[in-house]
This record gives structure tokens, C-alpha cells and sequence, in this order.
């Protein structure tokens, strides 16, 4: 649960972007590795299960064996996630799906990238709803 654990790093962060004290660019590289080493942390607990049971329940879903509802209520619990938890989890995925098609060269980016104004208008949205959850 390194997402909760550094939620105002991820604070912090995201409003010294906001506020123009970060580029675009060292904002984009600090988050996504800062990211990548939480969902990493996060992922040592599938080594004390024993049998994968993120992969087994994301099965039933497909299957049909249970239902949306179910799946969101059991996935929580499997990851030890709280709604609030997973709330904070879900927006920082957004913020680094967002971070991931930046693009600051305006000659090279496609319609669906982002340029670092785009980038940061994105990332305050999401800002003012992680305050909402973690004030």
C-alpha cells in the first residue's frame, strides 16, 4: 500500500507542476518512476499467496462467475484496499496514463498526446480530487 503511504509525495509533487515550478518533462519522469515503485512495492504481497488469486478472480469476472460489484468488493479485500484507498489508486492512474502520452515537441505529437499545458490542466483536475480524498 505504497500508493497511501506516499500520497502527499504525490501531493506535493503534482502541485509544484501545477504551479510552474516543475517542466513538464521532470514532472512526467519523477512521477512515473515514483508510480512504477509503488505498484512494484505493492506487488511483493502476491509472494507470500499461494496461488494467484488476482488472476483467478479477474477470470471469474470474465467469465461471468461473478459480478462487477463482486469483483471490485473481492479485489479490494484481496489488496487489502479500502474504497478511499482505491479511490487514491485509481486517480493516480489516470495521472500517469495522462503523464505517459506527453509529448513536449508539438512537431511530433499526435491528436491524442499531450502538450505540457494539456498535461497540466489534467493533472490539476485530478489534484483537486486527491485533495478531496486525502484532506
Amino acid at each position: 500500500m505504497k500508493f497511501q503511504k506516499n500520497q502527499y509525495r504525490y501531493l506535493n509533487l503534482m502541485t509544484r507542476f501545477v504551479d510552474g515550478k516543475l517542466s513538464g518533462a521532470f514532472f512526467v519522469t519523477e512521477f512515473m518512476e515514483l508510480w512504477r515503485r509503488n505498484r512494484d512495492s505493492d506487488y511483493e504481497i502476491k509472494k507470500s499467496w499461494n496461488a494467484p488469486h488476482d488472476e483467478m478472480l479477474i477470470a471469474s469476472l470474465k467469465k461471468g462467475e461473478i459480478t462487477k460489484e463482486e469483483f471490485a468488493r473481492k479485489w479490494n479485500a484481496l489488496w487489502g484496499l479500502s474504497e478511499t484507498d482505491q479511490s487514491l489508486r485509481d486517480l493516480l492512474d489516470e495521472a500517469f496514463t495522462a503523464c505517459d502520452v506527453f509529448n513536449p515537441d508539438p512537431n511530433s505529437r499526435e491528436d491524442y498526446e499531450y502538450s505540457e499545458g494539456e498535461l497540466r490542466a489534467f493533472v490539476m483536475n485530478i489534484l483537486s480530487k486527491l485533495k478531496d480524498i486525502c484532506y
